[in-house]
């Protein structure tokens, strides 16, 4: 009798545990989803109002995240262009942008090595990084956003960046090195 009330109650036990499964009906859920603006303008002007950098560029080198035994979508692939007009910030002749490598995670899977894009991307303290719901698209596929952003100018010199940030370096260790030497003179006939 005791078996049969113990099997009763496990049986109990479990239709109710299991019963919502029957009942309740899951919601759709997107792991990426985007906000569409009504127009090409409207979204044009939005990237510029708050991303880091937009530029034209052709995709001259892919760099897959490094296998490891445990992979993310959001693992970042980069991605490198070489640019030739730029709309917004300071962007070099050669620039790399990072994106997730799934779409799950809003990553661009489909960039193509030769081909052209227009690049929409955002720096956050970190590399630039763009993703399927920014401007990002092949230049074949941005006519209408080609027109609104009009002409655009030339990317940065990649060599004109290294020899400035290199005179301002020296003479910064130059001025520290000539204020600690007055400091230890101060010192010393103290």
């Amino acid at each position: 009798m005791i078996s049969i009330i113990k099997k009763s109650l496990l049986i109990v036990f479990l239709a109710t545990l299991l019963s919502p499964a029957f009942f309740v009906k899951p919601h759709i859920v997107s792991a990426c989803s985007c906000v569409v603006p009504i127009s090409a303008e409207e979204q044009v002007k939005g990237e510029l109002d708050r991303k880091s950098a937009i530029f034209e560029g052709t995709v001259v080198d892919i760099k897959q995240p490094p296998q490891k035994l445990v992979m993310s979508t959001a693992d970042q692939v980069r991605v490198t262009f070489e640019v030739s007009r730029v709309w917004k910030g300071v962007v070099r002749e050669q620039a790399e942008v990072y994106t997730a490598m799934s779409s799950a995670s809003c990553g661009i899977e489909n960039f193509e090595v030769g081909t052209k894009y227009i690049v929409s991307a955002y720096e956050d303290s970190k590399p630039l990084e763009t993703n399927i719901c920014d401007l990002t698209k092949p230049i074949a596929a941005a006519k209408a956003e080609l027109a609104i952003l009009g002409t655009g100018y030339a990317p940065t010199e990649s060599g004109n960046l290294m020899p400035i940030t290199l005179i301002v370096t020296i003479a910064i260790i130059i001025i520290g090195l000539i204020v600690w030497l007055i400091v230890k003179r101060h010192k010393v006939r103290l």
